[in-house]
């Protein structure tokens, strides 16, 4: 689902990628060991996010999409030559990623699923594009924090079809996904943490 304009001051303060930044922060206390392959983000925004996972995380070579063709070629335009031959950005939908079969080492969601209309599909795709041993890096929030009374008229979202913590990590489970220990669960406005696709 495309973004309205209060999303898009999201999308473009620096507050987002201090958010992304705390995120890593998170991810890389769960103790996995060093990345270097390929990674993947869905919904990639102005590229931030991608050029984090590559310098923070380790990763090797990044491809990140957006549903929205004007973020990607901004994110393009933004992206240094010296970073071009690592950092790859397309437009692309998250329920039919044009990838082939476990093609990425991990793939990272900062809060881009609950977009989704067919979030459950979104999923299967993420699972099918891992390989085995894959980690899925994933920050998600549920309804109460986007669609409770003050922010449901300015943000915009799917209003049929939402999840909460009971059906997101069901349905990881439900795909083969195992979650791994740093998991933060019990919180009714959302989760951070990671995932493995088993061998």
């Amino acid at each position: 689902m495309l973004m309205n304009w209060p999303e898009r001051v999201w999308i473009y303060s620096p507050l987002r990628v201090m958010f992304q930044r705390r995120e890593i922060a998170k991810f890389l206390k769960l103790g996995l060991p060093e990345q270097t392959g390929t990674a993947l983000e869905i919904g990639c925004g102005l590229g931030r996010g991608a050029r984090l996972i590559h310098q923070r995380m380790g990763f090797k070579e990044v491809f990140a999409f957006d549903l929205e063709t004007i973020l990607v070629k901004r994110s393009m335009s933004r992206l240094k030559s010296s970073l071009k031959q690592n950092i790859h950005f397309l437009a692309s939908d998250a329920q039919f990623l044009p990838f082939p079969d476990q093609r990425f080492d991990a793939v990272f969601n900062f809060g881009i699923i609950h977009h989704v209309l067919d979030w459950r599909l979104c999923v299967s795709e993420i699972f099918r594009v891992m390989k085995p041993r894959a980690i899925f890096y994933f920050e998600e929030i549920y309804p109460p924090l986007y669609a409770n009374w003050l922010l449901k008229r300015m943000l915009r979202h799917p209003t049929e079809n939402r999840f909460y913590e009971v059906d997101f990590l069901g349905v990881l489970e439900k795909f083969g996904f195992h979650l791994l220990s740093g998991v933060k669960t019990g919180s009714k406005f959302g989760v951070i943490g990671a995932a493995i696709k088993p061998s």
